[in-house]
């Protein structure tokens, strides 16, 4: 997929870094992209020289219409297949019992599927190192385990990703693309944490 870098809209700018207080330590980047099946994006980037603090997202420039994508991870192929997530993107898989939910500190990102298993795997390490209580870690480590058979292909889970907005995607064979209803995108519920589920 080629990812298509525009004149129209780039810029970088410096601002004091509201975490470490930097003078004019914090770049901000912005870099308008011409990404295929996503259309126009804005992609963000702030970095702070100073104390490294870091940033990022993608912003979808056209309107879409509110979807829901579904894909059965069953090969090493399908750790390939590119997704899209926006800062409004939900991320669901059933068999292993959570999902993430985005907030005011979601950050977009474009990646593949195997990309997507990593970060989890990362959420999921920093939810085990917080827990209190045995049963979570617990909990956490059998998911982890799971995620590391899934990577290797010994085990299969479903990717679901569901965004109000439209503006997430998960791309290739074998994808199943829905329309959100009404009703769907109201249960849909903010808040910026990794839910397990009992």
């Amino acid at each position: 997929m080629e990812i298509k870098n525009s004149d129209t809209v780039k810029s970088v700018s410096s601002i004091d870094c509201p975490i470490c207080s930097g003078k004019d330590s914090l770049k901000i980047i912005v870099n308008e992209l011409d990404i295929p099946y996503i259309g126009k994006v804005l992609e963000s980037t702030m970095i702070c020289d100073k104390c490294k603090y870091k940033t990022n997202d993608v912003m979808p420039l056209d309107l879409k219409e509110p979807k829901r994508y579904i894909l059965k991870i069953n090969s090493e192929e399908d750790l390939k297949k590119r997704v899209v997530r926006s800062s409004k993107g939900y991320i669901f898989i059933p068999e292993l019992g959570f999902e993430v939910k985005p907030g005011v500190a979601s950050e977009g990102y474009v990646s593949n599927v195997e990309g997507v298993l990593n970060r989890l795997d990362r959420a999921l390490n920093l939810l085990k190192d917080g827990a209190e209580k045995e049963e979570e870690k617990k909990k956490c480590n059998e998911i982890i385990e799971k995620l590391n058979k899934i990577k290797e292909g010994k085990e299969s889970c479903t990717l679901i990703i569901e965004d109000p907005t439209g503006h997430s995607v998960i791309i290739g064979d074998g994808v199943i693309e829905e329309k959100l209803t009404e009703e769907e995108i109201k249960k849909l519920e903010e808040g910026d944490y990794i839910q397990l589920q009992k």
